[in-house]
């Protein structure tokens, strides 16, 4: 049975490592904005059926309702991720995975070996530019390093979740803060 580890984040101990449920972070804005795209798409497809039988189709109007289209399945695509996303981070002293699901499907899934992963760390959030003292949370993100490629563990992560997520996979496995460079050696 899942745990709650810290915010939004559960967890549970499997045999030799941990399990972690990390959900996406909700983001309602996305909702009307979707409604308003997919209505916006099927009244434009709406008025080039009507305007396809007069032969007064314009170039401009289908480029319009193609990009309003593809702006309305991307902004669906985004809301069913708001709504039902989560990464499960899945560690044992092996081997490292992490899976995220949609709807209760998945759709990414990463394996490496623990023993190549290393610089495991958490990225504060950026500044808003127009508001120097405000940060955007939904840039946070914890990221690991492996075979010289970095990967997102989790998005729009607080400093505190954060914080207890490193904690309970450094529990795992001790992940090393080097750099392929720095194992090679570096003549100065």
């Amino acid at each position: 049975m899942l745990q709650k580890l810290a915010g939004r984040l559960r967890w549970d101990r499997t045999e030799g490592g941990i399990c972690v449920e990390i959900p996406a972070r909700r983001d309602w804005w996305s909702i009307p904005l979707a409604i308003l795209l997919c209505a916006w798409s099927a009244g434009g497809w709406f008025y080039e059926a009507n305007t396809a039988l007069d032969d007064t189709q314009s170039v401009f109007m289908l480029i319009t309702i193609l990009g309003a289209t593809v702006g309305a399945i991307f902004f669906v695509l985004r809301s069913i991720w708001a709504m039902t996303g989560q990464t499960v981070l899945i560690l044992d002293t092996a081997e490292l995975k992490i899976q995220r699901r949609a709807i209760g499907l998945d759709w990414y899934e990463r394996h490496f070996a623990a023993q190549d992963a290393y610089n495991l760390r958490y990225i504060q959030p950026r500044e808003i530019w127009a508001f120097r003292t405000d940060t955007d949370p939904s840039t946070s993100k914890v990221t690991i390093q492996s075979l010289r490629k970095t990967y997102t563990i989790a998005h729009g992560i607080s400093e505190r979740e954060a914080c207890a997520l490193i904690d309970r996979m450094m529990e795992v496995y001790v992940f090393p803060k080097n750099t392929p460079l720095e194992q090679v050696g570096i003549a100065r």
